[in-house]
């Protein structure tokens, strides 16, 4: 308590006691006091904050909150798009997967549908080529048959009767649109619907590459060649010289 009267006055005592006369020093000193509490208060409440002003930060927060605020909508409103986008073609890709199975699904049906059309058209083909030629094979037994029945030097079956077997062949051929040729000699021969089996040398050049003899029929089958007919052709050689006495005689005069 004592102390107090030992302690120095307060700075702005100081200045009011050297500035001012004995008689106006409270009033000055007062005076001092008083603004100066004043001016303190005042930038108390001027202070700012980080640097600064209360009101200059927060506008500029505001903005920058707001400019976030729109940029994160516009973010949200892209991440939206996107997803409709994909939803959208992945209900198209299945869509397509879809269709894609069941026109593969069709293919497929119609692909044995057609298999089986041409089987079946095979087969009733087939069928009726293979009755007749187990016809024909039981008419050859039924001949046969007749002949041996008789005495042994009447066994023998005349050619005619044999050659007819070709004939019912060609008919069950025919039928079935195999169609049968055969050539005849000074035919000009024909790689793609005939075979040479032989060749037989001709001094007349005009003969070369001709059909000679014909060994077998060729056969088509809805236009092509399924069998080719066998045949014998020309084949042109120019004739060696031949040297006589007169020749001889000649080149020695010569």
């Amino acid at each position: 308590m004592g102390n107090n009267d030992n302690e120095e006055p307060p700075t702005d005592q100081r200045m009011v006691d050297d500035a001012f006369p004995e008689t106006l020093k409270g009033e000055v000193a007062d005076t001092v006091t008083s603004n100066g509490e004043l001016e303190k208060e005042k930038l108390m409440l001027d202070e700012p904050l980080n640097g600064q002003s209360t009101e200059k930060c927060t506008e500029e927060e505001l903005e920058k909150a707001e400019s976030v605020s729109i940029s994160n909508d516009d973010i949200l409103q892209n991440i939206t798009d996107l997803s409709a986008k994909i939803d959208s073609l992945n209900q198209l890709f299945s869509e397509k997967i879809q269709h894609m199975e069941h026109k593969g699904k069709i293919i497929d049906q119609m692909h044995k549908e057609l298999q089986k059309y041409k089987d079946d058209i095979y087969s009733q083909v087939l069928r009726q080529v293979l009755l007749d030629i187990i016809e024909v094979r039981d008419s050859i037994l039924r001949i046969t048959d007749f002949y041996l029945k008789k005495p042994e030097r009447e066994q023998d079956i005349p050619n005619e009767t044999f050659a007819g077997y070709a004939l019912d062949i060609q008919d069950i051929l025919e039928k079935n649109g195999v169609e049968i040729y055969e050539s005849i000699p000074g035919d000009s021969f024909s790689p793609v619907k005939q075979r040479v089996i032989k060749k037989i040398v001709t001094g007349n050049s005009e003969l070369h590459g001709k059909v000679a003899e014909s060994l077998s029929c060729g056969y088509d089958y809805n236009g092509r060649t399924i069998s080719t007919e066998k045949i014998v052709v020309y084949y042109y050689e120019e004739p060696a010289e031949i040297i006589t006495e007169d020749n001889t005689e000649m080149v020695q005069n010569g």
